[in-house]
């Protein structure tokens, strides 16, 4: 008995094994008549082609909770300068930026006090990057404390961050600080 079971087993087997040769024959069969015939110059009109531009980075500025706050987001991966520039709207609709903040300017840091000298550009990508918030102060507007002419400036305001070639330019939306902001 245990060798007639073995035989049935094995016959089985072998049918299995048959239909799928069968079906994986007609399934070859079916792709190659479906496939679209190659021209002869299909390689060459191929090869002629430019490859499709890659994708450039995009950059969104956004505006924090309180005024001075900012998150900058990245598609993909950009290298930013290291400067994060504050222009002020002008009555006649331009921006223009303000001088000296930070006794020079302001950074993409995340902390006042690194490790290591900022560098000349920032690399951001999707998880982005959340810099030290400007004070609106004029001069001790972000990391820097010895400032002996620093007041608080009023008026509509956005941030702008460049790309580290200086090819590129990204701004924010405006936001505004009310005169007597810093009076609680």
């Amino acid at each position: 008995m245990i060798s007639t079971r073995m035989k049935m087993g094995s016959n089985h087997h072998v049918l299995l094994l048959r239909w799928l040769l069968v079906c994986a024959f007609i399934l070859a069969l079916l792709v190659s008549c479906t496939a679209e015939p190659e021209s002869p110059d299909a390689s060459s009109t191929l090869a002629a082609q430019p490859p499709a531009p890659e994708s450039s980075p995009t950059v969104e500025i956004i505006n924090g909770p309180i005024p001075g706050s900012l998150e900058i987001k990245a598609n993909g991966v950009i290298d930013l300068a290291s400067e994060l520039i504050v222009e002020q709207l002008l009555d006649d609709g331009s921006f223009e930026p303000i001088q000296s903040l930070d006794e020079g300017s302001m950074k993409l840091v995340t902390a006042c006090f690194q490790p290591e000298p900022v560098g000349r550009c920032v690399r951001i990508d999707e998880r982005g990057l959340r810099p030290v918030p400007w004070s609106g102060m004029s001069c001790g507007a972000q990391c820097s404390m010895a400032c002996g002419k620093n007041v608080p400036l009023s008026g509509k305001f956005r941030f702008v961050v460049t790309s580290c070639d200086g090819t590129r330019r990204f701004e924010g939306p405006i936001f505004e600080l009310q005169d007597k902001w810093w009076v609680l």
